[in-house]
């Protein structure tokens, strides 16, 4: 009975230590500015996992934790849901996927937006879901609890892919980041199944666009190398050339180009200038600097190899005779104040005779 209790004793301290670690793990902190943490105090804070479709959706994106809490300031009150992502990428793709459109960016960080009653932040690779009121006039608030949160995040960098996205006509909001096929689908069906090459490393954006009464999508893919790129824009074939062609006034693909490991594609009802001259805008290759220091290959002239030939040349001659005259004088001078001690030595010098001849080596000979 008494090794029993003791066993059952060992096991509770074995996790007394994972217990607080468990509760060290905790990225929300205990409080921040003036903002104090509320044990018990709830939000119906929307849950990005609340279905079966939303938690696909981010494990697709690498979701990995999450945890709640309530905080209170006076009256006034907030919620705040945490989700751990695997990194920046992660928790940027899953905020534009669960961003709605209609709301505004913000900028508390990179990446925000914020409404009267609702704010999203990536900090890292966490992405915050804020519940309260009259938010988008807290902003230092929401700054105190990025700057707490910060110092556990991810510092990596976000993904620049959006960058080659043209701005004039953008609509506000409506870039979406994908690094997988449920993302894309929702918000581009124009295909099924892995049709832009996720399994290959593709990563994915699209954002909408809007001129007088049409609206133009634009995707770009990015892939790890040109040959990958080459092969997905072959398979392709059937997205953007459909057999039999998609309905006139239905979502198809309007125009298409590839450049290196780029691929963009423009989905519209209908082709004209605005899906073409959208294509036209998209900034392709990478930024470089201006400042940044040049070289300039030169190659010299036949008389310069010949005059360095001959300087070279007459340098190690100059070496030889140098080198050969201090010797000399070195060994004139150890032979005056030490004869017979170091040069000269007859007397110490063995010689291996081949027996060829009787004639005795003499050790004059050497000197």
């Amino acid at each position: 009975m008494r090794r029993i209790v003791f066993v059952c004793l060992l096991a509770v301290a074995a996790l007394i230590p994972f217990q607080r670690a468990s509760a060290q793990s905790s990225a929300l902190p205990d409080g921040f500015g003036e903002w104090t943490k509320v044990p018990g105090l709830t939000f119906e804070i929307p849950p990005l996992l609340d279905s079966a479709a939303n938690a696909q959706l981010m494990q697709e994106f690498g979701f990995k934790s999450s945890e709640q809490a309530g905080y209170a300031h006076g009256k006034d009150k907030l919620g705040v849901a945490l989700y751990q992502m695997v990194d920046p990428t992660a928790a940027y793709g899953a905020f534009t996927y669960f961003r709605p459109e209609n709301m505004p960016s913000s900028k508390v960080t990179q990446y925000a937006a914020v409404s009267p009653d609702r704010a999203l932040i990536v900090v890292g690779n966490f992405l915050l879901d804020v519940t309260g009121q009259r938010l988008d006039h807290s902003t230092e608030a929401l700054q105190a609890l990025v700057a707490s949160v910060k110092p556990k995040a991810d510092p990596r960098p976000y993904p620049n892919i959006g960058d080659h996205l043209p701005i004039k006509g953008m609509i506000p909001g409506s870039e979406h980041y994908a690094l997988g096929p449920l993302a894309l689908q929702k918000f581009l069906p124009v295909g099924s199944g892995d049709w832009i090459g996720f399994s290959q490393g593709a990563e994915a954006v699209l954002a909408r666009y809007h001129k007088g009464g049409q609206e133009v999508t634009v995707v770009i893919a990015e892939y790890p190398t040109q040959q990958i790129a080459g092969k997905r824009w072959d398979a392709m074939t059937p997205i953007v050339h459909p057999n039999p062609p998609t309905p006139e006034n239905a979502n198809r693909v309007v125009g298409s180009l590839r450049r290196g490991d780029l691929i963009a594609l423009a989905v519209a009802p209908r082709a004209g200038e605005f899906p073409d001259g959208l294509l036209r805008d998209i900034t392709f290759g990478h930024n470089v600097t201006s400042n940044e220091g040049k070289f300039k290959a030169t190659e010299k002239s036949m008389p310069v190899y010949i005059v360095g030939a001959f300087v070279g040349a007459g340098a190690i001659m100059l070496l030889a005779i140098v080198s050969g005259l201090g010797f000399a004088i070195v060994r004139i001078v150890v032979k005056k104040f030490y004869p017979g001690k170091v040069f000269d030595r007859r007397k110490d010098m063995e010689v291996i005779q081949l027996g060829l001849s009787d004639r005795p080596v003499n050790m004059k000979d050497f000197y």
